[in-house]
């Protein structure tokens, strides 16, 4: 599958968005109404509502014939489950704890995707999703609410939090893998971060206006395995086209006079001065944009950029920038899903599950 996407806009048809349906008939009073129970599909099926209870709870004794009619007439007449009653019955709480990094509000856009992904994930299960407040400093989790499991969104290896959550017995997943000192989650959902850094590099180099081509990295953390990835790939792929690598290290706190500062020293213009940057963090490259104007740069041909997280910033932004898209409602779904499916499961598996999601290059006017 090709992984550089052309960008492009897409139509959107917005024709009855926003319209509000009237009912055709009046609605009768909510009295009226009395909820559907498994005696009513029992007595409309002439079956024990012992055996509408195992067809339901996907319990064995009935045959899967008998198990999708039960489905079928369930929803013919409206019965929904009693989760409250449910979760007495089984020990299940019903929430999923959804744990953030400290960063989450510098990163919005990106956590707001994954967050949404993960509600629908979730939203045809008996599951619902808990926001958790960040334990980074302390690591006390002992006042979180009960859930049957978590989903550890980007792992930092500073944050004592996450690394009580793997520690403990209720199965985690992992939207990003976790440090290599942590202990193992159940599950982790993960981009192909080796792959799309490959391919922006060398987009770079072939596309650089340098003599020859130097592409640097920017980085404003390096406490993601995300981040330490990318740095590990770009090293590698420095060494082996003989390269001398270039690695800026900003802090999000920083003034744009001090990355001023920084990026002068690198990208001067002077013969071997870098003539591209490969930028990780979400909405980041919009700011280095604009730092590098100030310079009197023009982005995408005196210098390129590439963004290691795509968002609707990067489509917009003049000039629009290539960004490597992450797929974050992708992410979420995909962990909510893993999460379902590994609480169905008679134990913990043996080794961490994990599955890796596509993130291609979307090509702009950047580079």
């Amino acid at each position: 599958m090709d992984r550089i996407v052309k960008s492009g806009s897409s139509r959107v048809d917005l024709e009855g968005a926003f319209r509000v349906a009237e009912p055709s008939v009046r609605p009768a009073p909510q009295e009226d109404f009395l909820p559907a129970t498994l005696k009513d599909i029992a007595a409309r099926m002439g079956l024990s509502v012992a055996a509408v209870s195992m067809a339901m709870n996907g319990k064995p004794g009935v045959s899967e014939e008998t198990r999708e009619r039960v489905h079928q007439v369930a929803e013919e007449i409206g019965y929904r489950i009693n989760r409250s009653g449910r979760s007495l019955r089984t020990a299940r709480t019903g929430a999923i704890g959804v744990y953030f990094p400290s960063t989450v509000l510098q990163y919005s856009l990106y956590f707001a995707e994954v967050t949404r992904g993960i509600a629908a994930g979730l939203a045809s299960t008996d599951h619902s999703p808990i926001l958790l407040p960040s334990a980074l400093d302390t690591g006390d989790v002992q006042d979180f609410p009960a859930v049957d499991g978590f989903i550890v969104v980007e792992p930092h290896s500073d944050d004592l939090g996450m690394r009580e959550l793997l520690k403990g017995t209720v199965p985690t997943v992992c939207v990003d893998p976790p440090p290599a000192d942590a202990a193992r989650p159940w599950g982790v959902v993960e981009s192909d971060t080796e792959a799309s850094t490959i391919i922006a590099l060398d987009r770079m180099l072939e596309r650089g206006t340098g003599s020859p081509s130097r592409p640097g990295l920017l980085t404003v953390e390096r406490v993601s395995q995300w981040t330490l990835t990318i740095e590990q790939v770009y090293l590698d792929w420095c060494r082996r086209r003989g390269i001398e690598p270039e690695i800026i290290l900003i802090s999000a706190q920083e003034s744009n006079e001090k990355v001023h500062e920084q990026l002068s020293e690198r990208l001067t213009g002077a013969p071997g001065a870098c003539d591209g940057l490969f930028i990780c963090g979400e909405g980041v490259a919009v700011r280095i944009a604009g730092v590098l104007r100030s310079m009197g740069h023009t982005v995408g041909e005196s210098v390129l950029l590439v963004s290691g997280v795509d968002s609707t910033m990067m489509q917009f932004h003049t000039p629009s920038i290539t960004s490597v898209d992450m797929n974050p409602f992708d992410y979420g779904q995909r962990a909510a899903q893993m999460m379902v499916e590994l609480l169905a499961a008679p134990e913990r598996p043996a080794e961490t599950r994990t599955e890796l999601i596509e993130s291609p290059l979307v090509v702009r006017e950047s580079c």
